[in-house]
């Protein structure tokens, strides 16, 4: 609904197809527990939803021990400040989602970020297979107001030029703001100033902008539902039958332990005295025998008995060896599907998962995977940085703008000679899955005392110090140990 009112009041067409929406709302329902296999009023089937723990999983992976530090410049150091609430987010719930839904977008309002789900944002046009244009959805209502409100936002670079500018592109921000009675329909246009956006321009064009003002991180996995789209992809989409498969044998193997109870069946005659009415030794509680004590919950009575002889006890075995190894199967198939190393998902840990001894050539492609999606958050992560620097500047126009740079750039400028304070970078911490820590710190501290690692790269690899705070702490230590040293000397 959003996205078709969001087209008609722009004039715009989005690029998201019919096939995406429909796989959106699959991945949705999936992650929430709720998958299409599932039918309501049937226990047939359960989900057992690993398709969460699977994106938990990866997400954890991927962010496992991640620090960035900002810094260059003045500018860096106002950045930074934003990096620590950014990372724990992103560690703890939106580098999650970012799997599951195929890709989240990144946006700074001019004080913090947001987090944009893929369905309250529509992509609008995309660059060399990168989206540079959408709109945006945003809402809210008061509890004491009738009106629900809706805003509109659409970024978009313009395909009109500015030429006494160099002949650069136009980049513009429109808001749109609107109010409805309900939640059926975005409802009539109203006054931005009469909403809790009053503070936004309704529309502003820039022309100093060199990316978007937003920044997608989307999975590194080619689009198999949409073969013409730029829009991610969950990491479990390539997994769908084998994560059915999966709450099938899960099902299966709990319906198995719930019969599996010892059962006794006696004749209704050895719990009934003679002439005593059929049924009377049932209570609430269960079964009572003839002086009227509880018999165990696994009796079952057979009614109707000859004889009153009737005793019979039924032990059902469990086949949990072979229920287990088919679940491990479905379990390692739905890993592999979706890029993992074979055994990394398994019940019984001791069988499949990574321990310190194993050989790391073992878990080559869970190595590989993870890497391409740390590549793809750098990537977007540096967007990011650029956006929130950009808004930083528009609040200090005085300040000359400063350039941020990508860490491998920044380092080459640095090397050649130029001069630095009007650029700044982002440094990316970040723990192989292999990874031994305090075995590294160790042979880095050695290291450190043969002379062949610099002190202050120590501080920022294992106490996550910016590069300023480990080589200002450096030289103070320095200048501490030569006073000291002094002193002694002229005693």
């Amino acid at each position: 609904m959003w996205q078709k009112e969001a087209q008609d009041k722009f004039g715009v067409e989005t690029i998201e197809s019919d096939m995406m929406k429909a796989a959106l709302d699959d991945w949705v329902n999936i992650y929430q527990g709720k998958p299409p296999w599932i039918y309501p009023n049937d226990n047939d089937i359960q989900s057992f939803n690993f398709a969460k723990k699977l994106c938990n999983e990866t997400a954890r992976l991927t962010t496992l021990m991640l620090k960035i530090t900002v810094d260059g410049s003045d500018r860096g150091k106002a950045v930074n400040k934003l990096m620590s609430s950014y990372v724990a987010r992103m560690k703890n719930e939106e580098c999650e989602k970012a799997c599951a839904f195929g890709y989240i977008v990144l946006k700074p309002n001019g004080n913090t970020i947001d987090y944009v789900m893929p369905w309250d944002f529509e992509a609008t046009h995309e660059t060399d297979g990168k989206i540079d244009g959408g709109i945006f959805h945003d809402h809210y209502h008061e509890p004491e107001d009738k009106w629900y409100y809706t805003r509109l936002e659409y970024q978009r670079f313009e395909d009109w030029r500015v030429p006494q500018q160099n002949n650069v592109r136009i980049y513009r921000i429109t808001n749109k703001t609107y109010k409805s009675a309900g939640t059926n329909g975005i409802g009539r246009e109203c006054p931005i100033n009469e909403t809790v956006w009053a503070h936004l321009e309704e529309d502003k064009a820039y022309t100093d902008v060199q990316h978007p003002l937003f920044s997608i991180f989307k999975m590194p996995i080619a689009n198999n539902i949409d073969l013409q789209s730029s829009l991610g992809v969950s990491v479990f989409s390539n997994a769908l039958k084998e994560l059915k498969g999966l709450d099938i044998a899960w099902t299966r193997f709990d319906d198995e332990v719930f019969d599996s109870q010892h059962i006794t069946f006696l004749g209704d005659m050895l719990i009934e005295e003679s002439g005593r009415p059929v049924g009377s030794r049932f209570s609430v509680g269960g079964i009572l025998d003839k002086v009227g004590k509880l018999l165990p919950r696994r009796v079952r009575i057979l009614p109707g008995s000859d004889t009153g002889g009737e005793y019979h006890e039924e032990i059902p075995s469990l086949q949990t060896a072979d229920r287990v190894t088919g679940i491990n199967h479905r379990l390692d198939m739905v890993g592999v599907k979706c890029g993992y190393s074979p055994g990394w998902f398994v019940l019984d840990g001791r069988t499949g998962r990574i321990t310190a001894t194993q050989v790391e050539a073992d878990n080559q492609e869970t190595i590989d995977y993870i890497k391409h999606i740390r590549d793809a958050f750098k990537v977007a992560t540096d967007g990011l940085i650029y956006a929130i620097g950009f808004y930083l500047d528009l609040k200090n126009p005085n300040d000359r703008r400063t350039v941020y740079l990508p860490e491998e750039e920044y380092k080459e400028l640095e090397a050649a000679g130029e001069e630095m304070k009007y650029y700044y970078t982002a440094h990316y911490a970040l723990q192989d899955i292999t990874y031994n820590f305090d075995e590294d710190r160790l042979r880095h501290w050695q290291y450190v005392q043969a002379g062949k690692y610099p002190l202050y790269r120590f501080y920022m690899k294992f106490e996550g110090m910016s590069e300023d705070e480990a080589k200002a702490l450096v030289a103070e230590a320095k200048s501490e140990n030569e006073l000291q040293g002094g002193l002694f000397g002229e005693e």
